[in-house]
């Protein structure tokens, strides 16, 4: 039985301490730091024992013959040293913590950036925000107060128990007997500790999640009558979180009325041991209090420890959740595949898909197989297709935001697989139908492009997509802060924002999805009018189901259940075939934003 729990324990210990290993890798660069950390914090767990001890020696010293000068000298420099090791422990401590939390969040966000749109879209908002905010900041405390103290405690209790059994005699086993007391009582809940670390960040990330999509759905939430229904998601959500928060209390209490026993009882038989060997005068009397003293000083650095092995389940928890994101980044990117030497891109434009097949993950069956097309560069050319029929998924392809399961891409005679994913998207841009407003200035939404561009370059942006008299009319002009999502401008606004980045960008291949869905008649022939004419020369896709958008292209691709299924322009498609046609009339001219769309 007994090994079968040890089995246990040992399991439940590695299990917790797994995912803040992989967190640890992240520490290899602030090796150095980490070291002065530890060092530090050891320093001062001994001046603080010390300065302790060192107080009831001066007392019994003056009680005892009233000569205390060396005494009181030693204590001076110890309370001294106390106060400059606590400050330097905090400081350090806490740069290496916000280093590493640094390092973390960027890995995160890289991953986040490697697993969009796709994905992203099998995972809340709440739960990425959760792993890219609050899970690394949970690690913050992990980095500035477990790991470095934990290394110094176990030193410094060594350290003090080493000095009390060379003091002491056999009564100093007392001091390893109590410090391995106090090691135990966390690890026999470790196991425990865990699995309600793990349903407490489960319960937060839940919670975090319903709470987005509610704010997301307020608008559908008020006009549908369905806010009591939130307002209950939500109040079942808190109380989760609270009934495991009520589980990690009771159990904390209990753990910590365990180690006040053993505080307690280690103090105590000190106290009989010591006494005994005062009693029968084989040390003096001004002893015995300093060896109690002692007693309850050498078990505070593994207090230290046992107070980070108490959060150390949840801080496990948030790292497992933030592995899981930086692994999954990980395996959605395809590493670069090539034979020999890659091809520089010739700037032409020219785009060559062969054999293109593309599965999500968890899907059953391919969105696109076996797909096939080529584009001159400098051409414009419309891509058509119903709903799920890939057309969106090819776009994603081209710019990597997803990666083929098969098959290449060639953009300006170079195989995008060959190049980092961050060299293709410079090449290859695209314009979504909702592009994203970033709340902050209208100068700061367009530099998001181009960041070198100056001024000239926005206005002549802005001019040639036609939005620079609105941006004028503001009140600030281009520094005007825009609402959230730019809530304040119209669709057709914000689509030719997104196209005065494109146009700011000036790639060799330009894609432009759906880029008058919320436009008028009118809006519509302008804006086309005016985007060919600023593309002309330069490779230009516009996926679009709208008839009359599509007949300013001179050739259009038909894609059908993940292949293309026929190349003409618009006139012969809508004579000889019925698909086609059918497509144009039962596709709706608008469509909402959704992660789904393929």
């Amino acid at each position: 039985m007994s090994a079968g729990r040890t089995d246990l324990g040992r399991s439940a210990f590695t299990q917790t301490l797994a995912p803040l290993r992989a967190m640890g890798a992240h520490l290899s660069r602030h090796r150095a730091l980490f070291r002065r950390v530890v060092v530090v914090a050891y320093l001062q767990m001994l001046a603080g024992a010390g300065a302790i001890v060192l107080s009831v020696a001066t007392a019994s010293a003056l009680l005892d013959d009233g000569d205390a000068g060396a005494w009181l000298a030693a204590l001076t420099a110890a309370v001294l040293a106390v106060g400059a090791l606590a400050w330097s422990d905090s400081w350090l401590s806490h740069v290496l913590a916000y280093r590493v939390i640094d390092t973390i969040r960027l890995a995160v966000h890289e991953a986040l950036a490697r697993l969009a749109p796709s994905g992203l879209g099998r995972r809340r908002s709440g739960e990425t925000a959760a792993a890219a905010m609050s899970d690394a900041e949970q690690l913050e405390w992990f980095f500035a107060h477990t790991v470095a103290q934990v290394l110094a405690g176990f030193a410094a209790a060594a350290t003090i128990a080493a000095g009390a059994v060379a003091w002491l005699g056999p009564p100093g086993l007392l001091v390893v007997a109590g410090q391995l007391g106090v090691l135990l009582v966390p690890l026999a809940g470790l196991g425990t500790a865990r699995r309600q670390g793990a349903d407490l960040r489960e319960r937060v990330s839940d919670l975090s999640g319903t709470s987005v999509e509610v704010r997301q759905s307020a608008r559908d939430l008020v006009l549908l009558g369905r806010v009591d229904d939130a307002r209950a998601s939500l109040a079942s959500a808190t109380s989760a979180v609270q009934d495991v928060r009520r589980r990690v209390a009771v159990r904390t209490g209990i753990e910590q009325a365990a180690l006040d026993l053993v505080v307690a009882a280690t103090s105590f038989t000190m106290l009989l041991a010591v006494g005994a060997r005062v009693a029968s005068g084989d040390i003096g009397a001004a002893t015995l209090p300093v060896a109690v003293v002692l007693a309850g000083v050498a078990l505070v650095p593994v207090l230290t420890v046992v107070a980070s092995l108490q959060r150390v389940a949840e801080m496990s928890a948030a790292a497992a959740r933030i592995d899981e994101v930086i692994a999954a980044g990980h395996a959605a990117h395809r590493p670069p595949t090539h034979d020999g030497t890659p091809s520089e891109p010739d700037g032409s434009g020219s785009v060559d898909v062969r054999g293109l097949c593309v599965t999500y993950p968890g899907a059953d069956r391919p969105v696109l197989h076996g797909l096939d097309l080529h584009l001159d560069g400098g051409e414009h050319v419309a891509v058509v297709g119903a709903s799920g029929a890939g057309k969106t998924t090819l776009v994603h392809a081209l710019v990597r935001l997803v990666e083929p399961t098969a098959g290449s891409i060639g953009v300006s005679g170079a195989d995008v697989a060959a190049e980092p994913v961050e060299r293709t998207r410079t090449r290859v841009s695209l314009v979504d139908q909702h592009p994203h407003v970033f709340r902050a200035t209208v100068r700061d939404n367009l530099l998001v492009a181009r960041p070198d561009a100056d001024d000239d370059a926005l206005w002549r942006a802005l001019e040639d997509v036609g939005l620079a008299a609105h941006v004028r009319s503001l009140p600030d002009g281009i520094d005007t802060l825009l609402a959230e999502h730019g809530r304040t401008w119209s669709g057709g606004q914000r689509q030719l924002l997104g196209l005065a980045r494109g146009v700011l960008r000036d790639p060799e291949v330009l894609v432009l999805d759906e880029p008058t869905a919320n436009l008028d008649q009118e809006a519509e022939e302008a804006f086309m009018r005016r985007a060919l004419a600023l593309r002309r020369g330069r490779t230009t896709i516009v996926v679009s189901h709208r008839a009359s958008t599509i007949a300013h292209l001179p050739r259009v691709l038909l894609v059908e259940d993940g292949r293309l299924a026929a190349d003409a322009d618009h006139a012969r498609l809508t004579a000889t075939h019925p698909r086609y046609r059918s497509v144009l009339q039962t596709e709706p001219q608008t469509s909402a934003p959704t992660e789904e769309r393929r």
